[in-house]
C-alpha cells in the first residue's frame, strides 16, 4: 500500500517521538533505570510503562475501528485514571528490560496498524459515526507523539530538572514545524508550549508562543483568557495586550452563539411547539445516558452530518456539551456545522455542566443495587 502524504507525516511523528524515548531511556543511570516508583510519585519505567499503555491502547482502537466495530472513548477521567493505575500495578516487579521490550513491541505494532491503514480512514472525520468529527489521525498522535512528550516533560519536571523538559519540548515544537502539519494543529503545539513555559517559569517564551498560538487556533482565544496555566501572566503589560491585538480581535468567535442556561430554560418552558427551541445533546451515548438535559435528544456529533433530516428547519436549536474548552467544545463545532447549513443555532454556554449547576431539570442514569 502507498503511503500517502498524511499518513507519512503522521508515521514521521510517530518515530520521532520513539526516538525521542530512545534518547531519554540511553541517558538514564542505573539506579534511575532500577528505581521504583509509588502511586504517587513515578520512576522512569512508570512512564515509560505509561506510554506504552496508551500507543497500546490506540493500536487497539485503530483495529477495532477497521473492523467496523465501535471502539472505546477516553474522555471520562476517572477511567482514564483507573487504566493508568491498573497499568501501574501490572508492571510491577518487571524488569527494566522487560518494560524496553514492550515498549518496543507496542510501539512496532501501532506502526504496523496505522501502515495498514489508507488516507481516508485515518483523514476522514466523518468515515465512522463515532468520531465526533475528528479525524483518526488525531487522536493517534494524541497517544503517539503529544502523550509520550508530555510524560516525559512530567519526569523531568517531577524531578525539578526543568532545563531538561525544556529541551524535550523545544524538539517537539520543531519538528510538529518541520513536519507541517495543519496550521490549527501547530497551533495546538504552540499553544501547549506557551503553558508549560508559563507554568515552568519562562514567562518570556510563553508570551512569544501564546499570539502565534491563538492566531492560528483562534477558537483557544477564550479559554485562554481564563486558562489557569497563565494566571502567573495576568498582570504582565505584555499578556494584557495580547487580547488588545485587532488582528487577533476579528478571530474571536461571537459569544452571541452562546445561550445562557436559564434563558434557555425559560424559552423551553414558555414557547409553543414551533418556536420552542430543540436540544440536542452532542456527546457520545454513554455521556447523554449517564445524564442529560431534560428532553434534550441525542446526536453525536460525529453522526450529526448524516442525520440532518432528523432536525428541523422551522425551530431554532440549542446544542451542548460538557464544554471543558470553551471555543473548542464539541457543542459549539456542531452549533457552527448547522450554521453554516441554514439553521439557526446556538451553544449552551458551559455546557451540561453548567446547567446541572444552575439546578435546571436533568434526567440521570438511576443507579440499581
Amino acid at each position: 500500500m502507498g503511503t500517502t502524504p498524511m499518513k507519512a507525516k503522521i508515521l514521521s511523528l510517530l518515530q520521532f517521538a520513539r526516538q525521542e524515548e530512545e534518547r531519554f531511556v540511553d541517558q538514564l543511570s542505573g539506579p534511575e533505570r532500577a528505581l521504583s516508583g509509588t502511586p504517587e510519585s513515578w520512576a522512569a519505567r512508570d512512564f515509560l510503562v505509561n506510554i506504552t499503555l496508551w500507543k497500546e491502547l490506540q493500536t487497539q482502537k485503530l483495529a477495532m475501528a477497521m473492523r467496523g466495530e465501535v471502539p472505546p472513548v477516553w474522555r471520562d477521567m476517572d477511567l482514564i485514571h483507573k487504566l493508568n493505575s491498573e497499568a501501574f500495578a501490572r508492571s510491577q516487579g518487571l524488569a527494566f528490560e522487560d518494560v524496553l521490550a514492550e515498549g518496543r513491541r507496542v510501539f512496532a505494532g501501532l506502526v504496523s496498524q496505522v501502515e495498514g491503514m489508507s488516507e481516508e480512514e485515518l483523514d476522514d472525520p466523518n468515515r465512522y459515526d463515532w468520531q465526533e468529527g475528528e479525524p483518526l489521525w488525531q487522536e493517534t498522535l494524541g497517544n503517539g507523539l503529544w502523550h509520550p512528550f508530555g510524560q516525559l516533560t512530567n519526569y523531568y519536571v517531577q524531578r525539578n530538572d526543568k532545563p531538561s523538559a525544556l529541551q524535550v519540548q523545544d524538539s517537539l515544537l520543531q519538528e510538529v514545524r518541520r513536519t507541517a502539519l495543519l496550521p490549527e494543529t501547530l497551533g495546538v503545539a504552540l499553544y501547549n508550549y506557551a503553558c508549560f513555559a508559563a507554568t515552568n517559569g519562562w514567562p518570556e517564551l510563553a508570551l512569544v508562543a501564546l499570539p502565534e498560538a491563538l492566531h492560528l487556533r483562534p477558537t483557544l482565544i477564550e479559554w485562554s483568557r481564563k486558562d489557569p496555566d497563565f494566571d502567573t501572566l495576568r498582570s504582565n503589560p505584555t499578556f494584557t495586550a495580547i487580547f488588545e491585538d485587532p488582528a487577533l480581535l476579528e478571530k474571536v468567535p461571537a459569544s452571541s452563539n452562546l445561550i445562557n442556561p436559564r434563558v434557555l430554560y425559560e424559552q423551553c418552558a414558555s414557547g409553543g411547539e414551533s418556536n420552542r427551541p430543540l436540544v440536542i445533546d452532542v456527546r457520545g451515548p454513554g455521556e447523554y445516558a449517564a445524564g442529560h438535559v431534560q428532553g434534550a435528544v441525542n446526536l453525536p456529533l460525529g453522526q450529526l452530518p448524516k442525520k440532518l433530516k432528523q432536525v428541523p428547519r422551522d425551530r431554532p436549536v440549542v446544542t451542548y456539551c460538557n464544554m471543558h474548552h470553551r471555543g473548542e467544545s464539541r457543542g459549539e463545532r456542531a452549533a457552527a456545522f448547522l450554521r453554516e447549513q441554514g439553521y439557526q443555532a446556538l451553544t449552551i454556554d458551559g455546557g451540561y455542566p453548567a446547567w446541572k449547576e444552575a439546578g435546571l431539570p436533568v434526567e440521570e442514569a438511576i443507579a440499581t443495587a
